[in-house]
C-alpha cells in the first residue's frame, strides 16, 4: 500500500484545520498544539514527496478546478505553519511563510486564467473558490508574526474585495443550479469560513479596529456558521469523500473568530457559551474527518 501515491491533495484542508485547532486549544494546554503541529507537518512533508515522486498526479489534479482550487490550503497551512516554528528558527519560519505566500500568488493567477479567463462554467463554480481568492486573508492572519504588518494588511484588503465579488457569483451558483454531485457537498460549510477568516485577518492586521464594523461581520458570520452547520448535519451520511476536509477548517476557524471577538467586546455568557460550543464542533469534526482519512488509507 503506498499512502503517499493515495493521499488527497485535499487532505491540505484537514492539516490547516490540525493547525488552527492548535492554537484555539493553544490556552487549554499549550501541549496539544504543538501535537497537533507535528502531525500537520508529518502530512505536509508527504504532501510534498507526493508532489516531486507523482507529478502527474498532481497535474491531473490541477485540471479539476474544485480540487485546484481545494489546493489553496496547502500554501494557507505553510504561512500557519510558519507562526509554529517561529520560536526556534525564526529565519526559516519566515522563508516558509513566503513560500506559502508565493504559493498562493501562483494559484490565483493559474486558476484565475484557467477557470475564469480561458474555461469559465457557472456549474463548476464552487465554495472552494473562495480558498483561492478570500484565502489569501490568511496572509493577513500570520504576517504580524514576522513582521510584516504591511503585507498582512494589503491581504486582508484583497480578501475582503474578493469576498464582495466572488460571494454573489458562488451563491447564485447554489441558488440557480442547486444540484451538487455527492463529491462536492461538503464543500458547502467553506460558507462559514468565508467570513470568520476575514474577521481573524482584520483583527491581526488591520491598522485600527471599528467595533460596529466587527460585530457588523461577526453577525453574519453567524448566519452562515448556522447554514454550515445545519448542512453539516445533512451531509453526515454521505459515503466518504477526501472533500470531508471541508467539514474542518471553516468551524475551526469560526470558534477562532468569536475568540478574537471576544477579545475585543469583552466576555459575556452569550459570546462565552458560542465559543464553547463552537470548540467543541470543532474537535468532533475534526477528529472524525481524522478517522475517517485514516479508514480510507487503510483501504
Amino acid at each position: 500500500m503506498n499512502i503517499t501515491k493515495r493521499l488527497p491533495i485535499t487532505v491540505a484542508g484537514l492539516i490547516l484545520a490540525l493547525l488552527s485547532l492548535g492554537n484555539l486549544l493553544h490556552d487549554i494546554n499549550p501541549g496539544i498544539k504543538y501535537f497537533l503541529g507535528m502531525i500537520s507537518a508529518i502530512l505536509i512533508i508527504l504532501l510534498v514527496v507526493k508532489a516531486i515522486t507523482y507529478p502527474k498526479d498532481i497535474k491531473d489534479d490541477f485540471k479539476n478546478p474544485v480540487t485546484a482550487s481545494s489546493s489553496g490550503t496547502f500554501s494557507m497551512s505553510l504561512m500557519l505553519l510558519s507562526t509554529y516554528t517561529l520560536g526556534f528558527m525564526p529565519t526559516i519560519s519566515q522563508g516558509i511563510w513566503i513560500i506559502g505566500i508565493g504559493l498562493h500568488i501562483l494559484l490565483m493567477i493559474y486558476f484565475t486564467y484557467h477557470f475564469i479567463i480561458r474555461d469559465f462554467d457557472i456549474l463548476a463554480v464552487n465554495p472552494t473558490y473562495w480558498i483561492v481568492y478570500v484565502g489569501i486573508s490568511m496572509g493577513a492572519v500570520t504576517a504580524p508574526f514576522h513582521g510584516l504588518n504591511k503585507i498582512g494588511t494589503a491581504c486582508i484588503i484583497i480578501g475582503f474585495a474578493s469576498m464582495l465579488i466572488t460571494l454573489p457569483l458562488i451563491t447564485y451558483r447554489h441558488i440557480k443550479y442547486p444540484d451538487i454531485s455527492d463529491a462536492n457537498k461538503p464543500t458547502t460549510c467553506i460558507y462559514t469560513a468565508l467570513f470568520s477568516i476575514l474577521i481573524v485577518g482584520y483583527l491581526n492586521s488591520a491598522p485600527k479596529i471599528y467595533p460596529e464594523f466587527l460585530m457588523a461581520l461577526y453577525c453574519i458570520a453567524c448566519i452562515f456558521y448556522i447554514f454550515a452547520f445545519y448542512k453539516l448535519v445533512e451531509y453526515r451520511t454521505l459515503e466518504f469523500y477526501p472533500s470531508f476536509s471541508a467539514f474542518t477548517f471553516p468551524f475551526v476557524i469560526s470558534a477562532l473568530a468569536t475568540k478574537g471577538v471576544i477579545k475585543i467586546a469583552g466576555e459575556n455568557l452569550i459570546l462565552s457559551s458560542i465559543l464553547t460550543i463552537e470548540t467543541l464542533i470543532s474537535v468532533i469534526t475534526v477528529f472524525y474527518v481524522i478517522t475517517e482519512y485514516v479508514n480510507f488509507l487503510k483501504k
